[in-house]
């Protein structure tokens, strides 16, 4: 995986293994995190990580 801590749309979209389409359709309905630096989107990995850690889908036993 790349180095570094913000990524382009096409490293994001392989981080989190989404289609780079499906990416720029989060992006510009504000459903994923990023930094807007001039026309370019950047993603940074650590909110990355926590966006998709808030969107796992836990076992219902998992809390007994």
């Amino acid at each position: 995986m790349e180095e570094g801590r913000y990524f382009n749309i096409a490293q994001a979209a392989r981080y989190t293994a989404l289609s780079v389409s499906y990416l720029q359709k989060l992006t510009s309905r504000r459903r994923v995190p990023f930094l807007k630096v001039g026309r370019r989107a950047l993603y940074d990995r650590i909110l990355l990580d926590k966006w998709m850690a808030r969107r796992a889908v836990l076992p219902r036993d998992w809390a007994t």
